[in-house]
């Protein structure tokens, strides 16, 4: 199968489409599933922010630079051997999805764009389907050859190439006597979608069952950019100081409940204390000091969290503790031996882009035997943390891409 090429230099739509994207780690490649890679740019198995951030850069720059897959894997390796990721799959296999996949769905998504033009609506109100002319041709897309349907009939939704891995069919606009002249026939609507369900991410720790049109590829069943408008529309935060629950992305939630909890008891600090107390308790925890340089504390997953006093100032000469001062430990806990870690995209009041967050949740027993519920919400626009009143309340952040269950190391 020969890399991704197409003739000419990137467009700005092409370009656009793949800058909007926002760097979101993740286990596997079904943490990020269908329309929901219009909004975030992932490598399946890149698990930290500064790897899957690596890698968005080299893609954009192959993007606007019109670069090869020769290219691209010389900056895998070069970003692997940084990280020290010890990727699966073959160098070569790992290369080609990821240089390919990000090429074509860009390429296509830019080009739907392009097709949203009014005038052009008009002119070609029509898409004609051509397959890519591959020597084992798929038999479903051979057999959509030269398929004519109205660019607004629900077909296209589904069928819009990119279609599989690898696939390099496309989408043109045309109107009904172009067609008719090169020799197609025009239909008014699509045919009728067959599905299938199929069950994805079975070598990872969530596999879960798709509904899937047959014959696409699981997770490419959706016209690309369409997610792109979804979610960035600012709303008001659901809890003060916290991210929108209501806006996080992925949406979806666990399916299997918190690990058991710990046997030892976890003390709380004790209340009245002077701030500089708390924050001193904090920052002991992970080796640093007040009035010292921040340290990095490398999480269970090995993301690097930057740990220091400027993390309780309020920017006033003052301090600020998150989740009051006495929960302070337990929150230090949290970070250092979660019982789960989350991420998601979510919005911000003073954004229009989303912006990422972790969270680390921990469920911990308290002296006399209390239940302790914790969670700490870590972004790169500031962080928070609380104890949460009740199962209820924590289980509601339990949602986006899982990164971490403790048992399942």
């Amino acid at each position: 199968m020969p890399a991704a090429e197409y003739g000419s230099l990137p467009f700005r739509e092409q370009i656009e489409a793949m800058r909007e994207k926002v760097a979101i780690p993740t286990n596997t490649w079904s943490d990020i599933y269908g329309a929901e890679n219009d909004q975030a740019f992932m490598v399946a198995g890149a698990n930290r922010m500064a790897i899957v951030e690596d890698f968005q850069r080299s893609v954009q720059t192959m993007i606007e630079e019109g670069k090869t897959l020769a290219d691209f894997r010389r900056d895998f390796d070069q970003i692997a051997a940084r990280h020290g990721w010890p990727y699966k799959g073959s160098r070569g296999w790992r290369t080609r999805v990821i240089y390919d996949t990000n090429l074509r769905q860009s390429y296509a998504a830019g080009r739907e764009r392009q097709m949203e033009d009014p005038e052009l609506r008009r002119l070609r109100p029509y898409g004609l389907y051509r397959h890519g002319g591959s020597e084992t041709p798929r038999p479903d897309h051979l057999a959509n050859d030269g398929r004519v349907v109205p660019l607004d009939d629900p077909w296209w939704d589904v069928w819009t190439p990119q279609n599989g891995y690898g696939c390099s069919c496309k989408k043109y606009m045309v109107s009904r006597e172009q067609a008719e002249r090169e020799g197609y026939t025009v239909s008014e609507r699509g045919p009728e979608i067959q599905y299938q369900e199929r069950t994805i991410g079975q070598q990872g720790p969530n596999p879960r069952t798709v509904r899937v049109p047959k014959g696409i590829d699981p997770g490419f069943e959706h016209r690309p950019g369409t997610g792109r408008a979804r979610g960035i529309t600012p709303a008001p935060m659901a809890r003060s100081g916290m991210g929108s629950l209501e806006n996080s992305f992925p949406p979806r939630q666990a399916s299997e409940p918190m690990p058991p909890y710990r046997s030892e008891v976890t003390e709380l600090l004790e209340q009245g204390q002077p701030p500089e107390r708390y924050v001193d308790e904090f920052l002991g925890a992970f080796g640093a000091r007040r009035g010292g340089e921040a340290v990095r504390f490398m999480d269970v997953v090995g993301e690097s969290l930057p740990i220091g006093d400027a993390l309780f100032r309020d920017g006033r000469g003052g301090w600020s503790l998150p989740g009051g001062g006495s929960n302070l430990g337990a929150l230090a806990r949290t970070l250092r031996e979660p019982d789960e870690i989350w991420v998601a995209l979510e919005l911000a009041r003073d954004s229009e882009r989303p912006r990422l967050h972790r969270r680390y949740l921990s469920r911990l027993v308290l002296p006399g035997g209390e239940e302790g519920l914790f969670l700490v919400d870590w972004g790169r626009n500031g962080w928070t943390g609380q104890r949460m009143a009740n199962a209820a309340e924590l289980e509601a952040w339990r949602r986006g891409v899982r990164l971490y269950r403790r048992g399942e190391e």
